[in-house]
């Protein structure tokens, strides 16, 4: 579990991170959320689709990195191996924290950007500075808080997209089955896609509303990406004979 405490400008003035062992805490993650604009970049590596999160049973987009719950094929040769990198992997070792306060009848949200002090890339020997001498934040400290935000004000946005597609009743479970080599069949499920049959009898105005919304673009690619697990099969397949060997 990450170790998170608020950056502080001056307890954390010594603080360095080794950028690309910063992602060594996502070598076993298998599955990450995504952001609706991120979908387009991301479909070109990873398959993108939906599944229940455990925490809230809500619908959620996410990128797939592997076929067993326990393998992440992005991550060999103790790096992430891949072009193009979700948000979520991309912002480590930083986290946004939310403080909710309650002043009366007004709420209101605080987000507070924390450092992941367990994360092996965080020590003071080598790597990015966060602070310089004065104090002010470096220009990769920047970069990764830029990416905390681009994150918190995605989300919403991402909310729509999925509420939309369920009040259309677009979204339906589907199941992949797979064999390695000689052994039995394997199935994946508990992911789910655009249906789309259904899709395809929508009227006119709601596929236009749709695409002036920027959806119909992302539920295609998002069907597309769905190709690159059989191809994460085989690369698992691979991996598992090179293990056994």
């Amino acid at each position: 579990m990450p170790k998170l405490i608020p950056l502080d400008r001056t307890a954390h003035q010594g603080l360095r991170v080794v950028n690309e062992r910063a992602y060594s805490a996502c070598r076993e993650t298998t599955i990450c959320p995504v952001l609706l604009a991120e979908i387009p970049r991301l479909v070109v590596e990873y398959p993108i689709a939906f599944t229940r999160s455990s925490e809230t049973g809500k619908l959620i987009c996410v990128a797939l990195f592997g076929v067993d719950p326990r393998e992440n094929l992005y991550w060999r040769d103790d790096r992430w191996n891949a072009l193009a990198m979700p948000l979520n992997i991309l912002r480590q070792p930083f986290f946004a924290a939310v403080s909710d306060n309650s002043q009366g009848a007004a709420e209101t949200r605080n987000l507070i950007s924390c450092i992941d002090v367990d994360n092996p890339a965080v020590q003071s020997a080598e790597g990015e500075r966060l602070f310089d001498d004065a104090g002010r934040e470096s220009p990769y400290l920047r970069h990764k808080l830029a990416t905390l935000a681009e994150l918190i004000n995605g989300e919403q946005g991402t909310q729509e997209f999925v509420a939309r597609l369920e009040s259309l009743e677009l979204i339906r479970p589907f199941q992949l089955e797979f064999r390695l080599g000689a052994n039995e069949p394997r199935k994946i499920s508990g992911l789910l896609s655009v249906d789309e049959q259904k899709l395809r009898a929508l009227d006119a105005a709601t596929l236009a509303d749709l695409n002036s919304r920027g959806y119909l673009h992302a539920i295609y690619a998002m069907l597309s990406s769905l190709g690159h697990l059989q191809i994460l099969a085989r690369r698992s397949g691979r991996v598992r004979e090179s293990t056994a060997a």
